[in-house]
């Protein structure tokens, strides 16, 4: 190769990596730009995660209670680089603070500014996007305690009249639209099975409130029951009455009504002609029965293992 070819080149070579450098390192500049652009764009990726949520309520002193159910979470979709979501994912993500303590509010929209993420990470979809709101007074009213029983007494025995509840109210506080529907607070069931004549008080537990609804007051009430034996009943109407003591004389009323309490088998035994009502003069006291006179007698009937009830219960009696 002659001696002029090699200085050609050489001086080739020379311009090459000596002339217009500010444009030549400009170009450089773009290319690693754009291929470091181009990798970051291959390595970008789309994730989606769960971010909790914490409310911060009102205070008791608000009286107001918020009826909607908030989920404890809501589901994001990020997007950056993998690597940068993985390592937010690992170390995890803060959840989103709802402010909530004035109690007025009506809609929860979330937006990415609420959110706290590291640089490079954007947020493109928010899902559910909003919340609507529905808020209630709380209010307190007085509800009545109800009782009820389980089991039976033992055999020829009943509970007398309805079971004595002591208090007979509770009070209950919670959200005015489930308060106002409450009709009762429910006690456990009193088990009267096997029990037989007598009064029997017993502290019976209160039943948990409805959701949302608390009780103020004690957790149990005191129900009495009254356990009596089982009677029958019969009525005898327009039974003559009978006077003792003076003969002759005369009644007004002439006949009364007369209803029988006692056993079954005693009632379902009795015949009409044993109901015999009647009036004893001789056991009227400051009555003289010699002469002529007039007085009001209870009127008695007289039934082995019954009870009588006599309408009217009393007559007048002339003589």
């Amino acid at each position: 190769m002659s001696g002029d070819l090699v200085g050609a080149i050489a001086t080739w070579l020379r311009a090459a990596f000596t002339e217009n450098l500010v444009l030549k390192a400009l170009s450089l500049a773009f290319a690693l730009g754009l291929f470091v652009y181009q990798k970051g764009q291959q390595d970008q990726q789309q994730r989606t995660v769960p971010i909790g949520v914490v409310m911060r309520l009102p205070p008791d002193n608000t009286k107001r209670e918020l009826m909607t159910p908030i989920p404890a979470s809501i589901h994001v979709t990020l997007k950056g680089p993998s690597r940068a979501i993985d390592e937010l994912i690992q170390s995890g993500v803060a959840p989103v603070e709802l402010d909530l303590r004035d109690g007025q509010r009506d809609a929860v929209n979330f937006e990415a500014r609420m959110f706290t993420l590291p640089p490079g990470i954007e947020i493109t979809i928010i899902d559910p996007p909003s919340i609507e709101l529905e808020w209630q007074d709380v209010v307190t009213r007085q509800i009545p305690l109800q009782a009820s029983i389980t089991g039976k007494p033992a055999d020829g025995f009943v509970l007398k009249g309805e079971l004595d509840v002591d208090p007979k109210e509770m009070t209950a506080r919670g959200p005015v639209g489930l308060v106002e529907v409450l009709q009762y607070v429910r006690l456990a069931a009193f088990d009267v099975s096997g029990l037989t004549e007598g009064i029997y008080r017993r502290p019976i537990a209160i039943d948990a409130p409805p959701n949302r609804v608390s009780y103020i007051g004690p957790r149990s009430a005191t129900v009495t029951a009254i356990i009596a034996q089982r009677v029958s009943e019969a009525r005898f109407p327009k039974r003559i009455i009978e006077v003792v003591g003076v003969p002759n004389a005369v009644v007004t009323p002439r006949q009364v009504d007369v209803n029988l309490i006692g056993a079954p088998d005693v009632i379902r035994a009795l015949r009409a002609e044993q109901v015999v009502p009647r009036v004893d003069l001789t056991k009227v006291e400051g009555v003289d029965l010699k002469g002529h006179g007039s007085t009001t007698v209870k009127v008695i009937v007289d039934v082995a293992g019954a009870v009588a009830e006599v309408q009217p219960p009393s007559v007048t009696v002339k003589w």
